[in-house]
């Protein structure tokens, strides 16, 4: 299971853990959950709009507090909420304020 907390009063969100849903290399839910938060992740530290730390199975994302970064990472989250709708068993999302 993939478990994702964003805690946008601390402006970070963390992705632990591995979806399980196929064996490695036909995972559509890690790609897709890998794909998003990589591509955002990347955007906000090129923009220099915050920083990320990324391992296995791991990836934390900072941003800076403004309008670019608030809008990627809500657009983040509402990807990442549709994932977990149609994948509740390989996705948990979780917001902390």
């Amino acid at each position: 299971m993939i478990d994702v907390k964003f805690n946008f009063k601390k402006k970070f969100v963390e992705i632990k853990g591995h979806a399980e849903f196929d064996e490695f290399g036909k995972d559509i839910v890690c790609s897709a959950v890998s794909v998003l938060t990589q591509f955002v992740a990347e955007i906000i530290k090129n923009e220099k709009n915050g920083n990320y730390k990324k391992k296995d199975g791991y990836l934390k994302i900072s941003w800076k507090d403004n309008e670019m970064s608030d809008k990627l990472i809500m657009y983040l989250h509402d990807a990442l909420k549709g994932i977990e709708k149609s994948y509740p068993d390989n996705l948990k999302v979780e917001v902390n304020k």
